[in-house]
């Protein structure tokens, strides 16, 4: 397993640009293939990420593209991981994608919750807040829970914080340290 620039372990390496020229559509052809093992899709789509980030890179808003044609594999595990990967790079083009994902009531519920997860990460984005809470009571616990979760990043997203859930330092804790 290999680091990554996003403080994660990643379950594959990304796989090696072959050219001056990254070529998204080469990584958009092996992350759909699903005829391909899940650790070589799995390289495309972190190399992808990493084509993403920075958000201001000229590869990352078609990279960001890419990657949202995979939120409609077969596998909800996959489905699942491109939602991460889009909380993880917290780019306003990932917003419909992941809209769509959350609103689909017929989706796996991980996949529902990370999607959540990550519009929460994008809650400065114009009418992200709005979406989420139209999930507040939604059948799903664990995407009504993340929904909380999510408004939480989203106001801490608007309000400009320097910590995300910070933990109060009490009387015992403060002596141990």
């Amino acid at each position: 397993m290999e680091n990554s620039d996003f403080a994660s372990i990643d379950p594959a390496p990304p796989l090696a640009e072959t050219a001056e020229t990254p070529s998204i559509p080469e990584f958009e052809k092996t992350l759909l293939d699903t005829s391909l093992p899940l650790f070589q899709r799995y390289r495309a789509m972190f190399a992808l990420r990493d084509l993403a980030s920075p958000p201001d890179l000229p590869t990352a808003v078609p990279a960001v593209h890419a990657l949202a044609r995979g939120m409609y594999d077969p596998s909800a595990l996959f489905r699942h991981e491109i939602a991460f990967v889009f909380g993880q790079l917290c780019h306003p083009a990932s917003v419909p994608s992941l809209i769509e994902t959350l609103s689909n009531t017929k989706e796996e519920s991980m996949v529902r919750h990370e999607a959540a997860e990550a519009l929460g990460s994008l809650g400065e984005e114009d009418g992200v807040e709005d979406v989420l809470k139209k999930f507040l009571n939604d059948p799903e616990q664990v995407v009504k829970d993340s929904i909380v979760v999510a408004l939480d990043m989203a106001e801490f997203e608007r309000n400009g914080e320097l910590q995300y859930a910070s933990i109060p330092v009490t009387e015992t804790a403060a002596a141990a340290a």
